[in-house]
């Protein structure tokens, strides 16, 4: 598989590939909707190269990845980073033999999903600082001014209510992945658990990890766990934290489609998030939420 020039330069100059011939090098494309990620195998090399996408230069500073990748590989949450540049914002890991991205049936699961809470929260306590701090509301109106439609506008008017309340009784800030979905967690050949894909670390409220996994795994079980780890008192908050992440989520796709990201899974995702923003800005329980975050 013959790749763009500016990776294929990489072989040449890059010396933990260019010690092995280009014609040795067995590549394979492992998909992403907006970056590009490469197996790379040649003799007992086994090599995961990750390649930022074009079209998330507009709203992402991809300096950033390669270090906040190195520094959470340190606490042992994420493969370990073997060779980088943080001026193009690749990266080259090794590859995970035998490992499996999550799924939404996994999140399903209890047991799964409190090892997903326990490494996101050994994460949030860790002594390390990622460079950004963006915020929810900061970041859909980031992605608004890269698509103001009028569909998402509306949609973004109707959330000041929830962007006022939220601005009351802030926790203290914490390393954050931002984007814990499940395809970003690795269930590895030994039975860990990591956690990949760092372009939008941050120094958030952990709220906004722990409410973006509980979209994939809502049920009494989960919500009763989350309650344990932050008390009955952040609940509501929390809750303002996964109405709003759904915005977030949708107006991130609008971006990409009207920058022409052609794939389907982003039009699909929009549309389901905005259909879960919808059916939560409609639940009873939201006017309370406001009131007691």
């Amino acid at each position: 598989m013959i790749l763009d020039d500016d990776i294929e330069d990489l072989f040449r100059t890059i010396p933990l590939l260019a010690g092995t011939p280009r014609a040795a090098w067995q590549v394979t494309a492992l998909g992403g909707i907006t970056n590009r990620s490469y197996r790379l195998r040649a003799g007992d090399l086994d090599l995961v190269l990750r390649w930022p996408g074009a079209s998330a230069s507009r709203y992402l500073d991809r300096s950033a990845e390669p270090a906040n990748a190195s520094a959470v590989a340190e606490l042992g949450l994420s493969p370990r980073v073997l060779a980088a540049d943080p001026a193009q914002g690749w990266y080259i890991t090794a590859y995970e033999t035998g490992a499996r991205p999550l799924t939404d049936d996994d999140f399903a699961d209890a047991t799964v999903f409190a090892e997903v809470i326990a490494l996101l929260t050994t994460l949030h306590r860790a002594p390390i600082r990622f460079p950004f701090q963006q915020g929810l509301f900061q970041a859909i109106d980031l992605y608004l001014t890269l698509a103001p439609t009028p569909r998402m506008l509306d949609l973004r008017r109707r959330l000041d209510p929830v962007q006022a309340a939220l601005a009351r009784n802030r926790l203290p800030m914490a390393p954050c992945h931002i984007d814990p979905n499940p395809a970003n967690f690795l269930r590895c050949a030994d039975g860990r658990l990591q956690l990949i894909d760092w372009e939008f670390a941050a120094m958030e409220e952990p709220l906004w990890d722990l409410a973006a996994v509980s979209l994939e795994a809502d049920s009494p079980a989960h919500t009763a766990l989350i309650a344990s780890l932050i008390g009955t008192a952040q609940m509501p908050r929390f809750e303002l934290y996964k109405t709003t992440i759904n915005l977030v989520a949708a107006s991130w796709c609008e971006a990409e489609i009207v920058a022409g990201n052609d794939s389907a899974d982003l039009m699909a995702l929009r549309d389901q998030r905005i259909q879960r923003l919808e059916q939560r800005l409609a639940d009873p329980c939201h006017v309370i939420w406001l009131q007691q975050a």
